[in-house]
């Protein structure tokens, strides 16, 4: 008898759980097996070039150099919750004095957050604050001095994925040194465990230091070692009472309106001693640097101890709870949620995509992970963008989530994240004379601000965002619940959408712009009107929250259902979508936009089908991109939607050509994606791990309307592609 023959005589419940058997059976992976091949491995000390490795939880992050601290490199300790701002500008320009520069908008002067030139510094100030703080810098030290990378000798250190574990072993001066360096996914710390006859002999010890923020400048826009050493009178360190237990201390840090505190713990019966290197109020570089070492290291040649970081002053986990829990929350991880297994293929790319599939997923988890909060675009190695994420790359940072069978994380940023900027976005919509929320570019948490910028002043994807968003949580989770968590966001988001665009009486339709950016930031803005992928996704974005409405059985507002039909369609030209209007067919002929016409190529891939894009002229324009946009002008998540993009109008081949272009799209050695181009910014890129994620799964499970296992993947014979606990994208 045949499956679904069974299905006749068994109750509903045993059918399932027959097909449920045979799925896993058929689809049991080693996972353990496949991560563990992939650890990274150094045997060469590093340098401010290279990528540190990590350990953390998506709140908070530890990077390390070779000796699995901060010792010879001063990496960063970054979490999503230490900001800080600069002083106020030294020429006597106030944050309040900015009020935007108006640009002609639909007939009307609306003022837009773009840099006015007679308030430079004001701008400046409003660009660069709040930034995002280092915690502060845990390395080792030598002799009473920071242990130099010229002193350390036959480095091997190696990350152990599955358990999330960094051992680090070098010699000083001959002598062998090991370090474990460990995060913790339920608090904000590191713990440490350093073994090596140094210690016995009392010339290793630990040393902390805590830095003070710069004024950040635009030199400051990408900060590799967030933080100098040069003000130690601008800030202050305090060292708490250790208490009766003399197993706990506290490190207090003021700097201005910021605080927060370095909570350290050991084991009772190991000891240690922590004190201050420099009287409270020097004015020397070392003034806030402490010193840790065993109460007497002639009984132990090993140190252990947490690092948690804290607004508050707390009592941590000893470090041998850490280790325990670390290992097992990690094996965790990789046992839960989606996994794909690609190694009984032939095809000789196989082995380096596994390779970025294992890593990316490590990477993600301790950069992305975060609380009501995205990303930035380096994660929380180091400073670009002054720490702030930006609100256009949100579907790439986290859209992976779902589709890789982990939404509790995308469940613990979303709706969050629009709930905390919902009042800034209402008051900036009104500020401006529209209704609703206009979410902001480039911004954080606590202020909401849209930071100044040309480009960040009329960029338009972000503000659909929420609609696709919430598409992919409710296809995940079809319930009322769902529903009514995100209708609110929706509502604002919609409400604004329906009121921001213009009517043009000659043609009797709404139009986008000007002045208006699109995704690639490559047109002029006083002049483009009516891009081709934001009218598609303000199309798509609007019908989504009338179904939504439908499915709450509430009214949909009027102008909603409006402007959504009366909206300009997408431009065309000679039979293929353009840029935006006003184009002729030269333009495939400018340089200039043809650089990175991705836009065109999302309307029919990232974007789910919407009738506002016909799919024959987006397949004849995707093959125009495929012949204009070559190898060597494709940057940042460029591949991620150019793969996703091939596969869904059915060109698997292409689409495994843009995900295994590895001598032009570059992960270095510990994984971590490298933007390319002229980004101008240091390694990593988040939104490259994170968009790659999302473009195996959509390759290997499919997407809404997709047939088949692997429809993304060639089916030549080379590629045998393997998943479990994957979704399908929209």
């Amino acid at each position: 008898m045949g499956n679904m023959s069974k299905c006749v005589v068994l109750r509903l419940a045993a059918c399932l759980a027959v097909f449920s058997a045979e799925v896993d059976a058929y689809g049991k992976i080693d996972r353990r097996h496949i991560v563990s091949k992939h650890n990274i491995v150094r045997t060469h000390l590093i340098d401010n070039e290279t990528t540190p490795l990590q350990v953390g939880n998506g709140n908070f992050a530890f990077n390390v150099d070779n000796t699995g601290m901060q010792t010879f490199l001063p990496f960063n300790t970054l979490s999503s919750w230490a900001w800080h701002n600069d002083s106020l500008p030294a020429n006597g320009e106030l944050p309040s004095d900015y009020h935007g520069v108006p640009r002609l908008t639909y007939g009307r002067n609306v003022s837009y957050d773009i840099p006015d030139p007679n308030l430079k510094e004001a701008t400046q100030w409003l660009i660069s604050n709040p930034n995002r703080i280092n915690l502060g810098r845990i390395g080792l030290k030598y002799k009473g001095q920071t242990l130099s990378g010229d002193l350390i000798t036959d480095p091997e250190q190696e990350l152990d994925l599955w358990n999330g574990v960094i051992t680090s072993k070098f010699k000083v001066d001959g002598k062998k040194v090991t370090v474990v360096t460990q995060g913790d996914f339920s608090e904000d710390a590191v713990a440490f465990s350093i073994e090596s006859d140094l210690v016995k002999a009392g010339s290793l010890e630990v040393e902390l230091d805590f830095p003070f923020p710069p004024i950040h400048s635009t030199k400051y826009k990408y900060e590799v070692f967030a933080g100098v050493y040069d003000f130690p009178l601008n800030h202050t360190t305090t060292l708490e009472e250790q208490g009766k237990t003399k197993e706990v201390a506290h490190i207090q840090h003021v700097l201005q309106e910021t605080s927060y505190y370095a909570n350290l713990r050991w084991e009772h019966k190991s000891p240690l001693s922590l004190t201050r290197n420099e009287r409270p109020g020097s004015d020397k570089i070392t003034a806030h640097r402490y010193t840790l070492r065993p109460a007497d290291s002639k009984k132990t040649k090993s140190l252990s101890f947490t690092a948690h970081f804290a607004p508050a002053s707390a009592v941590p986990s000893s470090p041998d709870d850490i280790q325990k829990r670390n290992q097992k929350e990690w094996n965790s991880y990789w046992k839960d949620g989606g996994f794909v297994d690609l190694t009984h293929s032939s095809n000789p790319n196989a082995t380096e995509l596994q390779r970025r599939i294992v890593l990316s997923q490590y990477h993600v988890r301790v950069n992305s992970a975060a609380k009501g909060q995205s990303p930035q675009e380096s994660g929380l190695m180091n400073n670009g963008w002054y720490g702030k994420f930006h609100m256009e790359m949100l579907v790439w940072h986290n859209a992976h989530w779902v589709t890789w069978g982990r939404k509790q994380h995308f469940d613990n940023i979303f709706p969050e994240l629009y709930e905390t900027l919902l009042p800034s976005s209402f008051a900036r919509a009104k500020e401006m004379g529209w209704e609703g929320a206009r979410w902001p570019k480039m911004t954080e948490l606590s202020t909401g601000v849209s930071s100044p910028g040309d480009i960040n002043a009329v960029l338009l994807w972000q503000q659909p965002h929420p609609m696709y968003l919430a598409q992919l949580a409710y296809q995940a989770t079809p319930t009322r619940e769902t529903l009514q968590r995100w209708d609110k966001v929706l509502t604002a988001t919609a409400d604004y959408m329906a009121s921001y665009p213009g009517w043009n009486e000659t043609t009797g339709s709404y139009q986008l712009g000007p002045p208006s950016y699109g995704v690639t930031e490559n047109t002029p803005p006083l002049s483009t009107k009516n891009l081709a992928y934001e009218i598609a996704y303000w199309r798509y974005g609007l019908g989504v929250a009338r179904e939504w409405k439908a499915k709450l059985n509430q009214p949909v507002p009027k102008q909603w259902t409006t402007v959504a039909e009366k909206l300009d369609l997408p431009p065309q030209v000679d039979g293929m979508y353009a840029t935006y209007e006003g184009l002729n067919s030269s333009w495939w002929s400018d340089p200039k936009l043809t650089g990175d016409p991705r836009s065109l190529i999302m309307m029919q891939g990232i974007l789910p089908d919407t009738p506002a894009v016909d799919k024959d002229v987006a397949l004849k324009t995707a093959d125009k991109v495929w012949q204009v946009w070559t190898d060597d002008k494709i940057r940042g998540w460029g591949r991620p939607v150019l793969a996703i993009n091939s596969a869904r109008i059915g060109n698997p081949k292409r689409a495994i050509y843009h995900l295994t272009a590895y001598d032009y799209w570059k992960f270095d050695d510990a994984g971590f994606a490298i933007r390319g181009g002229d980004g101008g910014t240091p390694p990593p890129f988040m939104p490259g791990n994170a968009g790659f994620l999302y473009a195996v799964a959509y390759m290997a499970a499919g997407w809404q309307g997709s047939h088949g296992n692997a429809p993304g993947f060639p089916d030549d014979g080379t590629w045998d592609v393997r998943h479990e606990g994957l979704r399908q994208a929209p």
